[in-house]
């Protein structure tokens, strides 16, 4: 992650790779048949 002070104050974060990483991806119904969002 990273750390930044500043006069305003500090803040903290993770890099981008970290951020995707802790992301869940939704849980798809596996169970049901594919359905393909047609416009």
């Amino acid at each position: 992650g990273w750390a930044i002070e500043r006069k305003e104050g500090k803040a903290d974060g993770k890099c981008l790779i970290e951020a995707l990483d802790a992301i869940l991806p939704p849980s798809r119904p596996t169970d049901k048949p594919l359905r393909l969002p047609l416009q």
